[in-house]
């Protein structure tokens, strides 16, 4: 499977320059826990997530209006290609222990995979195996990411 049968596709993004309020809100408003920072031209500068959001703004004491992502933001980005397979993205989220990809087409912003996107393929893919066997890989996948960290 080719992650953009996966990924979600057209994530709301911002841009660094923009307040902290701007990207919690994209989280509140999309159920989300995970937000691309682009640029202009939409090629991902960085990645914010709950977390980072939440312990920048404690650490600081300021309101989220007044703080901009770039201060919170993850950069460089761990991203995989719209084209690649779900083997390589699952490497790629091992070996960078995030629970998260920006999907890039020609360095531009498409998609965001996450481990749901990755359960639900693994569902679809090794369900014939039996649920116990789907069970154990995507154990296994999660496993190897957490122990990366």
């Amino acid at each position: 499977m080719i992650i953009q049968e996966l990924m979600t596709k057209d994530p709301e993004s911002c841009l660094a320059t923009e307040s902290c309020a701007v990207a919690g809100e994209i989280m509140r408003r999309r159920q989300c826990g995970f937000v691309p920072v682009v640029d202009r031209e939409q090629r991902v500068v960085g990645v914010v997530t709950d977390r980072d959001l939440l312990l920048y703004l404690v650490r600081l004491n300021q309101p989220a209006g007044a703080l901009t992502v770039e201060g919170c933001m993850t950069s460089p980005v761990v991203a995989v290609g719209s084209q690649a397979d779900l083997e390589e993205a699952a490497q790629l989220m091992e070996q960078a222990a995030v629970h998260r990809l920006a999907v890039v087409d020609r360095e531009r912003l498409v998609g965001v995979l996450s481990l749901k996107d990755i359960a639900l393929a693994a569902r679809r893919q090794w369900g014939s195996s039996g649920p116990h066997q789907v069970e154990r890989q995507m154990a296994e996948i999660v496993e190897a990411i957490a122990a990366a960290r």
